[in-house]
């Protein structure tokens, strides 16, 4: 992990101010540019000290990666985002996820350009020359996959499976992701645990669906019966609520009585997570003292909050690798089926979660 002054260093900003940012700190008036510079600088110096040394084919030099050649040559990859600047600063996972796969395209040699969606013609404007494959980031309507379809048939979809008869697609395997969280909260004594997220969500191609982190904590509930108590406290679809929907929940005379609370949150993304431990803590609930937060994504902003933020970890970096290496299979046979690839989660236990 790197430190707050590593992260000055490298950005420019103060200390004081990379906290804040980090930290979610809503009261400072700071451009979304800064926000999303602190973020990456975070994100990457984060990357260099995990990666770094372990990397085959490639140097470092003052912060500088250096292209290892592939048999390839060169391609250039079309980068398809579901999210505008503003909404990455809201959930940074998504933003993550590109800095991962761009890392990933220089590692093999590949350029890449960002592509919008232009709405008057329905069609993606890239810069300059094709793009000879693309990864699309997000959930998309069927309109805008169509219109990557006709600029090359190697597209790969991450984080959604929007055609699986059409695409091949990386996505994080959620099931065994809220599985996992919950075992990990039974396992620490937790027997009262609430659901931190909303009850509909994008789906693959765009539209309203279940939550499917809330639809498998459903069932999980259901199949182990009377071995904890579920309840739901339900937030806007990005999470960023989620500090106003705990007050409201520990306010409530009825659910916010002291002996009738969660001793647990579980919340369907970091965002929510962050937001939710904010929220107990305005409440008067100590964490983890009063109450545990388990978070979902776990990114590095998990390691700079106080406490830090315990997660089910969504490998991100290897999501990207796999990604590019669908694409490059695809390079080398076009005629190749689709593959759809559910990468396992992991668990970070920090300081949010304690036993009782």
């Amino acid at each position: 992990m790197s430190t707050l002054k590593e992260i000055a260093n490298e950005c420019g900003f103060s200390v004081a101010t990379i906290s804040r940012v980090l930290n979610r700190d809503e009261t400072l008036n700071v451009p979304q540019s800064t926000r999303e510079i602190i973020f990456d600088t975070a994100e990457k110096l984060n990357y260099k000290t995990k990666n770094a040394k372990k990397q085959t084919g490639i140097s470092v030099d003052n912060g500088v990666y250096r292209r290892r050649s592939t048999d390839l040559g060169t391609k250039r990859i079309g980068i398809v985002e579901m999210h505008s600047i503003g909404e990455l600063l809201d959930d940074t996972y998504y933003m993550y996820l590109k800095s991962n796969v761009e890392r990933m395209c220089m590692d093999n040699g590949f350029e890449t350009v960002t592509m919008q969606f232009d709405e008057e013609t329905e069609s993606y404007k890239n810069v300059g020359q094709d793009v000879d494959g693309i990864v699309a980031i997000g959930q998309f309507s069927k309109r805008k996959v169509d219109a990557m379809a006709k600029l090359t048939k190697r597209v790969v979809f991450l984080d959604s499976s929007p055609d699986a008869v059409r695409f091949c697609s990386v996505q994080a395997n959620y099931e065994t992701g809220v599985v996992q969280g919950l075992k990990y909260l039974l396992k620490m004594g937790h027997r009262k645990i609430a659901f931190v997220g909303p009850s509909q969500t994008p789906d693959s191609t765009g539209n309203a669906a279940p939550e499917m982190r809330r639809r498998i904590f459903k069932d999980f509930a259901k199949r182990y019966g009377d071995a904890f108590e579920a309840i739901y406290i339900e937030t806007n679809s990005s999470g960023k609520d989620a500090a106003d929907k705990i007050r409201e929940f520990v306010a409530d005379k009825k659910a916010g009585k002291k002996d009738k609370r969660p001793t647990a949150y579980f919340a369907f993304n970091e965002t929510a997570a962050l937001n939710a431990m904010r929220g107990l803590i305005q409440s008067g609930i100590q964490v983890p003292e009063d109450a545990s937060v388990l978070g979902f994504n776990d990114t590095v902003l998990a390691t700079y909050t106080q406490p830090q933020l315990s997660g089910i970890h969504i490998y991100m970096d290897e999501m990207a690798k796999v990604a590019i290496n669908t694409l490059k299979q695809l390079f080398l046979d076009e005629t190749m089926m689709p593959i759809r690839v559910l990468v396992p989660t992991g668990l970070s236990e920090r300081e949010s979660v304690r036993k009782i």
